[in-house]
């Protein structure tokens, strides 16, 4: 079966042709910021005609069709993959019942299962990348607290009409507004908006939006994880599973970290799926909990394998699974703090998170002509990448250098 760290470095790949994607649209609208500041308000007016209606933006719109094109089909080798990985995996329990193992490509139940899960996936990333639903989330001017969701084309030629406008005030006041602005376009990078709203804190109904390639990458590993669970209900039809054992991480979340690596029957799992009492195969009573997720839900990232009781030895011993408890509450300090090994994951996910920000401010930075800016970028760049080698040496996790590549 697949490692969590091929999976990773494979929804790695779709996700940084996304982010390439990303800092194109940020550089295309700083080359026309800065070409409309070098020119005077006639020539300006005029070469915001060119650009309107000169197919600049199309040729935005079909550089992301096309990534979103490649990604697609990557995603479905990946699928494959996955799908094959997990059947070739079960064997052993075809063997056990005296079952005819089928050759994968020669399995035409399963291969209509995988079509037909891979056709959703397909769908919901096409969705996710439609450039209908993506933009750029801006700051109300009036109220700072706000975020304001603009679509592509809707920001774009607002920005190119306050371009115009601002070089007829001379160039100091062009700079400082347009300056301004490229920065909480870098700061947004580019957004999804999802078709369900939520009441904030102030009790306002606002859109639910998300940085693009975070949600790609929140929605690839989910689908992924779908396809996992999915084929294993099928496969473990086919030679009567009566268990499921939760996959392991080296750092789970809290309220999953007495669960992974534990084997359960079929009811027990459905009563631990419910958040109602389960019990597991060796007898370790697991409380109702109305807090805790579902495995494979909400970003959760174990996998079910179905099993034959019995007859499966577990992955990890009970010894194993307490070890690894250990380690994570044993932690780390951290710049005066203590945090277990998996908060400092996600202090890890969090500077990733500020470093790709960064990236695209000093990406629309450069092209626009906004030297300072650009200086500004590096220099915190620079600090946050530090503070990430510090955190990864004392915390003993892994950096993720994929995620951080190419940044300075």
């Amino acid at each position: 079966m697949l490692s969590e760290e091929t999976i990773e470095k494979l929804v790695e790949r779709l996700v940084t042709r996304l982010q390439a994607g990303n800092e194109y649209v940020l550089r295309e609208i700083g080359k026309t910021i800065k070409a409309i500041g070098g020119l005077n308000q006639t020539k300006a007016m005029q070469l915001a005609q060119m650009i309107k209606y000169g197919g600049d933006y199309d040729k935005i719109i079909n550089h992301l069709n096309k990534i979103t094109g490649i990604n697609v089909k990557e995603l479905d080798k990946i699928f494959n993959e996955v799908a094959k990985e997990d059947y070739e995996f079960a064997e052993q329990f075809y063997k056990y019942r005296n079952l005819k193992y089928i050759p994968f490509e020669e399995n035409t139940i399963l291969q209509n299962q995988l079509k037909a899960i891979k056709e959703v996936a397909e769908k919901e990333y096409v969705n996710l990348s439609n450039t209908t639903m993506i933009g750029f989330g801006i700051r109300d001017i009036n109220d700072k607290s706000k975020i304001i969701f603009k679509g592509l084309k809707e920001e774009y030629y607002d920005l190119i009409d306050e371009a115009v406008l601002m070089v007829s005030q001379g160039k100091e006041t062009f700079e400082k507004t347009m300056f301004r602005r490229i920065k909480e376009l870098g700061e947004s990078g580019l957004r999804v908006v999802y078709p369900t709203t939520y009441i904030n804190k102030d009790g306002e109904e606002v859109n639910r939006t998300m940085r693009l390639d975070s949600a790609i990458r929140m929605n690839m590993h989910q689908s992924i994880r779908e396809l996992h669970n999915k084929v294993q209900e099928e496969i473990g039809k086919e030679f009567g599973a009566d268990g499921i054992e939760i996959t392991v991480h080296a750092v789970p979340a809290p309220d999953h970290a007495l669960l992974q690596g534990k084997q359960f029957s079929l009811d027990e799992y459905t009563k631990l799926q419910n958040q109602e009492r389960a019990l597991t195969y060796d007898g370790v009573i697991i409380p109702a909990n109305e807090h805790r997720r579902k495995i494979s839900t909400l970003n959760c990232y174990h996998k079910e394998f179905r099993i034959i009781l019995g007859v499966s030895k577990p992955s990890y011993s009970n010894e194993e699974l307490k070890q690894i408890l250990m380690e994570n509450d044993k932690g780390f300090e951290f710049e005066g703090k203590h945090y277990t090994r998996y908060e400092g994951t996600q202090l890890q996910r969090n500077i990733e998170l500020q470093v790709r920000k960064l990236k695209d401010y000093k990406a629309i930075a450069e092209e626009s002509g906004d030297d300072e800016g650009v200086q500004e970028a590096r220099g915190k760049i620079k600090t946050l990448l530090g503070k990430y080698k510090q955190l990864s040496e004392v915390s003993g996790l892994s950096p993720r250098a994929e995620r951080l590549r190419k940044v300075v």
